[in-house]
């Protein structure tokens, strides 16, 4: 099998890790058991997401990405998968710059259309009627994980993600990595169309192939995705046997300390440097002072 850790994957780690572990349990065939395999997806996805908020105070340039955006009336709609904005530009590539709402002209006057708003998932210019192609360049943000076994409808080139938790979004799962361990392949996902849930692949998948997705922060970050799933776990699951320990939240700090530096971020990065510049201030375990409680 492919050495990537994967959401199965990780699905079977964080399961030995809160002592419930079966290929069973793992594929959904029991569910007796404590934890279900929808909570446990839930809390891998949240220790995906707060792994990227990490990174992406580190090193973000692993995240950005460009697209291209046409204008209707000067209204430009943000991508799907934007996170947050690094740089705005127009036809020429000269830089956009962002506006208030006090800045709109008033009737009868031209406006700028190098001067933005931001309007919900939209960037609108201060000069009405403008249709050119702008350029955008954006972080993006994670993209959920699951894993499942392919639907029905799997053909040449199409994986059908039979699953309640594959998207209804469009192109949701573009570029990504899937890993098909039935079939014993990892490809990339080239399409995916929300409405059928089909993704195509190079590969010809069968049904009831199993599949996992494959985490979108660098490879040498995965191995700490699990451990904080399973202390998450722990700590907010009601009936779960105990909750995380001193030990293995600090072992899990170490771990993040010396994969970046592994990543070649920083050889004199300290545990401090993380998490007393990372957020709130505070990290996994942390109590907040004067609040009483502790963040997991």
């Amino acid at each position: 099998m492919s050495t990537y850790l994967n959401a199965y994957t990780l699905i079977e780690d964080i399961r030995r890790g809160v002592n419930e572990f079966s290929d069973a349990y793992v594929q959904g065939t029991d569910t007796t058991g404590i934890y279900s395999n929808a909570h446990l997806t839930r809390c891998l996805n949240r220790s995906q997401r707060y792994m990227y908020a990490i990174l992406m105070n580190y090193i973000p340039g692993e995240f950005l990405t460009s697209t291209s955006l046409t204008g209707v009336n000067s209204v430009y709609t943000l991508p799907w998968d934007f996170g947050s904005l690094r740089e705005f530009k127009d036809e020429n590539g000269r830089k956009v710059f962002k506006s208030s709402i006090s800045a709109i002209p008033t009737t009868g006057a031209v406006g700028s259309k190098r001067y933005y708003y931001r309007k919900g998932n939209t960037l609108v210019l201060n000069r009405s009627g403008i249709t050119d192609t702008y350029t955008l360049y954006y972080f993006t943000k994670p993209r959920d994980l699951h894993h499942s076994q392919g639907g029905s409808n799997c053909a040449a080139t199409a994986l059908h993600m039979d699953t309640t938790d594959a998207k209804t979004i469009d192109d949701y799962y573009n570029g990504m990595t899937v890993e098909n361990r039935t079939q014993d392949l990892t490809e990339a996902i080239t399409d995916y169309t929300g409405s059928t849930k089909i993704a195509v692949v190079a590969s010809t998948p069968a049904d009831d192939d199993w599949y996992g997705l494959v985490p979108e922060i660098p490879e040498i970050f995965h191995h700490l995705i699990a451990p904080r799933a399973i202390m998450i776990a722990k700590a907010e699951h009601p009936v779960a046997p105990k909750p995380p320990n001193k030990d293995e939240i600090e072992m899990w700090r170490n771990e993040v300390r010396d994969a970046l530096i592994a990543f070649g971020y920083d050889s004199d990065i300290t545990p401090e440097d993380i998490w007393l510049g990372f957020g709130s201030g505070a990290g996994m375990g942390d109590t907040i002072p004067g609040q009483g409680y502790t963040i997991y």
